[in-house]
């Protein structure tokens, strides 16, 4: 735990000592020469081009932020004509609240804005948005929005620096924003204790009044580069950036009437500590100080704050101290579950391998793993049943987490993340089935399908059609029908339709009701009709060899179907008969296309 807080001095003294911290101050230094400081309050855009470096920077003019602490709700943007963030929102966090002020100042610019989001979404340079003040919270938005458009697998992540900038949403942002694990780090926000901005939407909740605890609708995210002339530090964590930005709060905000009118210059506190992080203080802890972490945390607390000399102020610390120390518990608490979570996923991978033992195990008795399964006639039987129960437990825990998450952040993950779902939907969904047919008698599973599996099988689709739509974007050609390596490979492949044994399961009933008789004329022409559906279904996937052969092994419920299909139909002509009579299914194993 000591490690976190002395690579959050080391950050600090690395970004010190960085060009875009002080390329970005530059910028601003630079724009706000150019703003009227007389003009009405309007927000400034200024783009500045440096090889392969684009800086683009927010600033506004001169305006009074006392009494812009409102906030907005999201499911009011649109009757508000206010863009669009509905990306951000999850199942858990259905809306959240975004500055007042702040949203309105980027809507003003809305329409040059969409096209400079054009402009950087086709541009290969690395980009650096900036911002100071109020000019800091549309530069954090600007960025929620670009980064909604880029696929951080392939362009280069935007950096947003802030200096000196109050909070931009509330609690519900923040945990919507925090379910992006590459878009928080996107986010630095430089904030001096002595400037009054970074804390001024941080009022105490008035029913807390008291209570000695900092209460505020407003909640941060990123990185903070918390500073003074002692020196400075990074941290992450929210609650703990909170307690820190009015740690030292002078007394009542309301001394700073024009807070935000002037301009704090953080260029020369960057270039105080910069000197200072090439030559670092040292102090001696007292023996008492020296338990490690508490020790990281004092000299985390004296970069920013110096040595604090008056009683009052060293109460205030260490309270901030068993806070501190309170919050890293928790975290290490935290990576303890991370941890289990990681070794229970590679417990899953091992499940995995057991149920491939058992499919290939089944196919040796010319049965296939869904009718095994079905009979539970053999002692592995009666062991993948634990497989299965822990397998369906792990992915339906992970796919609701994965449905909780932002659609952007869901889409991102999922395409790292879908093809261990994929492989188990198409393995471990034929179980389902066969338990389902089993212990109902057979009825309607696709209305009653497990949610985690249609879910699982959505996603699919979904990332299947971006990969298609993004490549007919770039102007290359989309193949129609099954690949060449498919073909090749189906005799190991898993059918694409995991639903298959459902339909196997549902004609092998409208068999039997033809057998055994239906009272009306029309009800059997209603099964004749389901069952050449079915037909040209198991032909289309036979056609696009999306089915495995595992389905004309000799026991399989589906060459069942087809013997008792075959005897009520009699002498059939269809191309599904033609295959199955003069046995050209045999071929389709090794690849031959038997469907034309």
């Amino acid at each position: 735990m000591s490690n976190k807080f002395s690579s959050g001095l080391e950050l600090a003294n690395v970004l010190l000592t960085s060009e875009p911290l002080h390329q970005s101050w530059d910028a601003i230094q630079n724009d706000k020469q150019k703003v009227n400081p007389n003009a009405q309050p309007t927000l400034h855009i200024n783009t500045t081009q440096q090889a392969d470096l684009t800086i683009i920077t927010f600033l506004t003019s001169p305006m009074s932020l006392r009494g812009q602490e409102g906030l907005i709700l999201s499911s009011t943007f649109k009757e508000r004509n206010l863009p669009d963030f509905g990306f951000l929102l999850n199942k858990s966090n259905p809306s959240f609240s975004l500055n007042e002020a702040a949203i309105n100042l980027f809507a003003s610019r809305f329409d040059e804005l969409c096209l400079l989001k054009t402009e950087i979404s086709r541009s290969n340079s690395l980009v650096i948005i900036t911002g100071h003040s109020m000019g800091g919270c549309v530069a954090t938005i600007f960025t929620l929005w670009l980064l909604e458009s880029l696929n951080l697998s392939k362009a280069k992540r935007p950096l947003c620096i802030t200096f000196g900038s109050p909070l931009t949403g509330d609690e519900h942002l923040r945990k919507c924003v925090s379910q992006f694990p590459t878009w928080t780090s996107c986010f630095l926000h430089a904030a001096s204790i002595q400037d009054p901005v970074p804390k001024l939407f941080l009022s105490p909740n008035p029913t807390a009044l008291g209570t000695g605890t900092q209460v505020s609708a407003y909640k941060p995210f990123g990185t903070f580069l918390l500073c003074s002339d002692s020196g400075c530090a990074c941290f992450e964590d929210p609650e703990l950036i909170l307690e820190l930005v009015v740690a030292n709060s002078q007394g009542d905000q309301t001394q700073y009437p024009d807070v935000g009118i002037q301009f704090f210059d953080y260029g020369k506190l960057l270039e105080h500590l910069k000197l200072k992080a090439f030559c670092k203080d040292v102090f001696e802890l007292p023996e008492s100080d020296r338990v490690p972490l508490k020790a990281s945390i004092i000299t985390q607390l004296t970069a920013i704050f110096g040595v604090l000399q008056s009683q009052a102020l060293q109460q205030k610390q260490l309270n901030l101290i068993k806070k501190m120390e309170t919050h890293e518990y928790k975290l290490a608490i935290q990576k303890t579950k991370a941890s289990n979570a990681a070794k229970k996923l590679n417990d899953m991978k091992v499940n995995m391998v057991y149920l491939e033992w058992y499919k290939k195990d089944s196919k040796g008795r010319e049965i296939g793993y869904y009718d095994m399964y079905k009979n539970k006639r053999n002692r592995s039987d009666i062991s993948i049943e634990e497989f299965k129960k822990k397998l369906s437990n792990y992915w339906q825990d992970s796919v609701e987490e994965v449905e909780n998450k932002p659609q952007k952040e869901g889409a991102a993950f999922r395409t790292r993340w879908l093809m261990g779902g994929t492989t188990y939907r198409k393995m471990m969904e034929p179980l389902h089935i066969a338990e389902y047919y089993k212990d109902k008698d057979g009825k309607n599973y696709i209305e009653e399908r497990p949610k985690h599996f249609i879910l699982l099988e959505t996603w699919l689709k979904e990332e299947e059609e971006r990969k298609v739509a993004e490549r007919i974007r770039r102007g290359e050609t989309v193949e129609d029908g099954p690949s060449k390596s498919k073909a090749e490979n189906v005799a190991s492949s898993l059918t694409d339709d995991s639903c298959f044994w459902a339909h196997v399961e549902d004609a092998l009933i409208l068999c039997n009701q033809l057998e055994k008789g239906q009272p009306s004329f029309q009800e059997r022409e209603q099964c004749k009709q389901k069952l050449i559906e079915f037909e040209e279904y198991v032909l289309d996937a036979l056609k696009n060899f999306a089915v495995t052969p595992d389905i004309f092994l000799k026991y399989s419920s589906f060459m069942a179907w087809w013997k008792q299909y075959n005897d009520i139909v009699g002498s059939s002509t269809t191309q599904l008969a033609r295959i199955m009579t003069d046995g050209r299914y045999h071929d389709y194993e090794k690849g031959v296309k038997v469907v034309f």
